[in-house]
């Protein structure tokens, strides 16, 4: 799904969040919490200021996504869907 980031580790713990935040499950919190000690110092401090802030506010004013079902939904613009959900992409300074 198109968050507006590039893949990278940032992006993937930013992920793990919005999944922690959707599903409650423990496992993609901890996959959040400890996935930014990977970063050097610059990267967690831009993980810090840019990615985390709008994973938060996003996993919690999202729709819940896993309600969708998304193999019916192949031909759909992924523009749409992320609208649907009410999921804003992450816009980077």
């Amino acid at each position: 799904m198109g968050f507006g980031y590039p893949i990278s580790l940032k992006g993937e713990i930013s992920l793990k969040w919005f999944e922690g935040i959707q599903t409650g499950l423990p496992v993609c919190m901890a996959a959040g919490l400890l996935g930014p000690l990977q970063l050097s110092h610059k990267q967690r401090k831009k993980y810090l200021n840019n990615y985390l802030p709008w994973v938060i506010k996003t996993g919690f004013e999202a729709k819940f996504f896993m309600n969708i079902y998304y193999e019916k939904r192949w031909e759909q613009p992924v523009e749409e869907i992320l609208n649907e959900l009410n999921i804003k992409p992450l816009v980077l300074p």
